[in-house]
């Protein structure tokens, strides 16, 4: 064993009871969200967390953690600085959660090795920036009313780009931004809608094309990711950015496969979901090899949004970061806090690692399941 080595190991979900549920298709329940969290000690004392979201109709999520705990015993006596060891044998683990139950453990890590190197994360992966312009990702509201009074009041907090979940049906989603477009045009913002993969190819069609007439800055998930040759023909007849909905095509086998079939404008990716911090950073120099940019998706809790921010402001080949708002709901049991300024960026959390702390006292009041390995 390593004199450096992880000896216990927490997991916990929490999520807020008295937290409304959030809308984002018209065609789910509204949806409840758990922030599945790891707490890894290690021999020297230094502690590394990391966590993956989960989103569920009519009850909180234990999948994801009863995944996790059938991982955590294997970990216990490995060293957390060898981070490409570890995913290795992370990704080598037989769990029916996938890859977003094995991402915690590889973010965990890396905020480890973050904190031993004293060092933020992101520029131990290399530093391209420490500020990134960010997006408001809406819910979905039931009138266009609604959605204008959002767009306000993101304007008015500093925001200078908003993505829309809308029905997905394909007559009132025209309708939505139809009427914001009339509603907003002259302002200096830039705004993207996201289809959930619930149009047919015909619907995509449609609206890549009026997206595309209008200038809006992309259109996200318009159809299942294995519809390749709907997503060739979006990419190459209308000139909208397109991007796919990052939580089904995740491997970095997938994704070069992908990108050199000219499926995506963007990749579309969240280190949550894809196995960690490790394949993620990867995966931005793949896009970068085909000339693309990487778009992350951070809709989540503090901690799964610090550890895309800090793999996004390691490169350069990512424009934005996305962000649920109004923020409260989605800042449980964090005592850091990632808001966009008012001139609409997101800055690098302060500290080595993650830069998160979390109130552990917070994490275990609003605790419904948890579990303990050393």
């Amino acid at each position: 064993m390593d004199r450096f080595h992880i000896s216990r190991v927490e997991l916990y979900a929490i999520a807020d009871k008295s937290a409304p549920p959030i809308c984002w298709t018209a065609n789910q329940a509204p949806l409840l969200y758990t922030n599945n969290i790891i707490r890894i000690k290690t021999s020297s004392g230094i502690e590394g967390i990391g966590a993956t979201l989960s989103y569920t109709e009519n009850g909180f999520d234990r999948c994801i953690i009863e995944a996790m705990r059938t991982i955590a015993p294997g970990i216990l006596g490995k060293n957390p600085l060898r981070t490409e060891e570890l995913y290795n044998w992370l990704m080598e683990r037989c769990t029916w959660g996938g890859l977003p139950a094995k991402s915690p453990f590889d973010i965990a890590a890396w905020d480890i090795k973050g904190k031993k190197a004293e060092m933020p994360i992101y520029e131990l992966l290399g530093g391209a920036r420490s500020k990134i312009q960010s997006y408001a990702s809406s819910p979905m509201f039931d009138t266009v009313e609604k959605y204008e009074t959002y767009v306000e009041d993101c304007l008015a907090e500093g925001f200078t780009a908003i993505k829309f979940h809308c029905s997905c049906i394909y007559e009132r989603d025209m309708e939505l931004v139809s009427a914001i477009q009339t509603r907003f045009e002259g302002e200096r913002v830039r705004f993207m809608l996201d289809t959930a993969s619930l149009y047919t190819p015909a619907e995509a069609m449609g609206m890549a094309k009026w997206l595309s007439e209008n200038n809006w800055e992309w259109f996200e998930a318009p159809v299942p990711d294995s519809d390749c040759r709907t997503y060739q023909d979006l990419v190459n007849k209308f000139d909208i950015r397109i991007l796919s909905d990052s939580n089904s095509l995740l491997t970095l086998h997938e994704i070069t496969n992908a990108l050199s079939l000219d499926t995506w404008t963007s990749v579309h990716l969240d280190a949550t979901v894809c196995g960690g911090i490790t394949p993620l950073n990867k995966c931005f120099a793949i896009a970068e090899g085909f000339g693309k940019t990487l778009e992350i998706q951070s809709m989540g809790f503090t901690l799964t949004q610090a550890a895309n921010l800090h793999v996004a402001l390691a490169h350069k080949n990512c424009n934005y970061f996305e962000q649920f708002f109004p923020y409260k709901d989605f800042e449980l049991a964090s005592k850091v806090s990632i808001r966009t300024d008012k001139q609409g960026y997101v800055h690098a959390p302060q500290g080595n690692g993650l830069g998160i702390a979390m109130d552990w006292k917070k994490v275990k009041d609003n605790c419904f399941c948890q579990y303990v390995f050393e």
